[in-house]
């Protein structure tokens, strides 16, 4: 299932984590450098349909752009490193930060899409940071549910959700993990 390339108009789940599960964000400024880092890579080639950013990895729901020349590799490559330099820069530290170059698995199904959408909004959750997905403030569940303009291609979303109302509320729905194992990429 995971591919060699990122080609343009597909989806993928896009995943990495510290290396030794020591932490890739210590501080709320570290996920703002972060942040500012993936709008200036990654917005340019990818639409973000979902993320979420914990202390020691990242998830990504990305659509790559139809008008890309060639592998979209490049701007992830480009995310990751630049964030391990201003890392160590900042904590006078070197080597490896992250475990993976780049984690992704394409998606090709709708219901996985809507799936893994939804479990991506729930990652804070699910590893007990808070109990309410819509209070965890680095993932892209209250950009999604708001009327306000974000990042996050929210019309196309619920086109795939059906219901603005219950919007919410089937984003924070429990998603069975066990038929999306191998597009979840945790390890």
């Amino acid at each position: 299932m995971k591919t060699t390339i990122l080609e343009p108009g597909k989806f993928y789940h896009i995943y990495n984590r510290a290396k030794n599960g020591n932490p890739l964000f210590p501080e709320d400024e570290d996920i703002q450098f972060f942040l500012k880092l993936y709008k200036t890579h990654i917005v340019p080639v990818a639409e973000t349909w979902a993320y979420c950013i914990l202390d020691d990895h990242v998830h990504f729901l990305v659509r790559l752009k139809e008008d890309l020349n060639g592998n979209a590799y490049k701007p992830f490559a480009l995310l990751f490193n630049s964030y391990a330099k201003g890392y160590h820069k900042k904590n006078g530290s070197e080597g490896k930060l992250f475990k993976f170059k780049l984690k992704r698995v394409e998606i090709h199904r709708e219901t996985v899409l809507r799936d893994v959408i939804r479990y991506i909004n729930q990652n804070a959750r699910k590893h007990g940071l808070v109990e309410d997905c819509s209070r965890y403030r680095y993932s892209s569940f209250r950009a999604t549910v708001t009327t306000w303009p974000t990042l996050i291609p929210k019309e196309e979303i619920l086109r795939r959700f059906g219901n603005r109302e219950m919007l919410s509320h089937i984003l924070a729905e429990p998603v069975k993990e066990k038929g999306l194992k191998m597009y979840l990429l945790e390890e």
